[in-house]
């Protein structure tokens, strides 16, 4: 059942052989998982709200139409379901998942006490930056740079036109650069400070 499209597995599920959802959830699980933790910043929240969106797109599957692709028709419920949750719980929303590592290599200064704090305000300048994009920059952003989708494929998930996910994406950059431009100046001046 691994080498089957999304496509064929939906059908069999369909049929009644729900091992073939468990395959389409592991496939998609990272996934699903990395989009609800972007929402709530929370492990085990995270979790449980990956599971709901999983379990509603298991129950709406009778909707799903063979004639579109079904990641972005999952991708599109997935976070409908996570933002109703969250919504429902009136929970602040975020939405950048950690996407800046400091290698830990002992060949590296990467160990050093110094470089481990401007690294750690570094992701927390592309952390507040992230969560201060409008909603309708910062899915694209997110979509296209950490999700690696095509334009077609967000535009797909978003339901708009993909000249809509180009002007979105060149403005949410734009945005973005202006606001992490402001927050490095302020962490250099800080260290300068500091030495």
């Amino acid at each position: 059942m691994e080498t089957l499209t999304d496509e064929q597995l939906v059908a069999i599920c369909l049929e009644g052989k729900t091992e073939a959802f468990a395959v389409l959830v592991k496939r998609y699980e990272k996934q699903v998982y990395s989009l609800a933790y972007r929402l709530c910043h929370d492990y085990d929240e995270a979790s449980d709200l990956a599971q709901d969106a999983f379990i509603h797109i298991y129950q709406v599957l009778a909707k799903f139409s063979n004639d579109r692709k079904f990641f972005p028709w999952m991708y599109r419920i997935a976070h409908n379901v996570c933002i109703n949750s969250l919504n429902k719980k009136k929970q602040q929303l975020l939405s950048f998942d950690e996407s800046i590592e400091v290698k830990e290599d002992s060949n590296t200064r990467a160990h050093q006490p110094e470089v481990k704090a401007v690294a750690d305000e570094t992701y927390g300048s592309i952390m507040a930056a992230m969560d201060s994009l409008p909603e309708n920059y910062r899915l694209p952003v997110i979509l296209r740079y950490t999700e690696n989708l095509s334009y077609q494929e967000i535009a797909d998930i978003l339901q708009v036109p993909v000249s809509t996910v180009e002007t979105r994406l060149f403005r949410g950059r734009k945005l973005l650069q202006k606001k992490l431009a402001s927050l490095m100046e302020r962490r250099d001046e800080k260290w300068t400070v500091k030495q």
